[in-house]
């Protein structure tokens, strides 16, 4: 059973970022503009650790946003755009499990780790921003609550980026957004037949306000999924 089906996502906005000279700031570059999000390290110090483990490592440069749900979540952290060949995404090799950390409400604008159903101390590399206020569906009695690390300071980029195509590509990507319009002016896809590497709604770039060098992702071997669903490359 592909594991990725079990895996939800949440994340929520709480009006205003309230940052202090302790807190990291993280501003991805996406295909179609900056969201910078300042992180929550003493609220969840672990999480933080962790995530920016994923970041240090390369890991989420060229990762996709896979999950687009309207009025619940925006999610990336799991599969990166390969450089190159037959296979259009690789999976993000995942360090151990973090242990949760819930205690901030997810509310619209919050960034939150994604896991694995009934398992609260599952999550890895993947996470999610709220677009809504999901506290009532994915707070402390839903699986231990999701846990919070962050919050953007920006909607603009992420509304414009849930207004593209979400079609369902099969797998992981039943909810997968991309392109309407394709850098060539013709229509974006509308199914996972469809799809090109350039469709992809992509982090190109991390930013981290602190001293800390982010280097290049490692190699990885092969795997294709089924029929009608997307190409991908599984890292080990």
């Amino acid at each position: 059973m592909n594991k990725f089906l079990g895996w939800i996502a949440a994340v929520a906005f709480s009006g205003s970022v309230m940052q202090s000279a302790a807190q990291t700031k993280v501003i991805f570059t996406t295909n179609f503009g900056e969201i910078p999000i300042v992180l929550f390290d003493a609220e969840a110090p672990n999480t933080v650790d962790n995530f920016l483990s994923y970041v240090e490592r390369g890991d989420y440069r060229n990762t996709i946003f896979h999950r687009a749900m309207t009025g619940f979540v925006l999610q990336s952290g799991g599969y990166r755009v390969t450089p190159q060949g037959s296979f259009l995404l690789e999976e993000v090799t995942e360090f151990d499990s973090v242990q949760n950390e819930y205690g901030r409400a997810n509310t619209r604008g919050t960034i939150a780790m994604a896991k694995r159903g009934g398992n609260p101390h599952s999550a890895t590399s993947q996470w999610f921003i709220n677009v809504a206020d999901n506290s009532e569906t994915l707070d402390e009695r839903n699986n231990g609550g999701f846990t919070v690390f962050g919050e953007v300071e920006s909607f603009t980029v992420i509304d414009e980026i849930m207004a593209q195509n979400i079609i369902n590509a099969g797998g992981a990507f039943t909810d997968l957004p991309v392109k309407a319009t394709r850098d060539d002016g013709s229509d974006g896809a509308t199914n996972g037949g469809e799809v090109v590497a350039d469709d992809f709604i992509r982090i190109t770039s991390v930013l981290v306000e602190r001293p800390d060098a982010v280097p290049e992702p490692s190699s990885s071997c092969l795997l294709m999924m089924g029929s009608g669903a997307l190409l991908l490359r599984r890292r080990r």
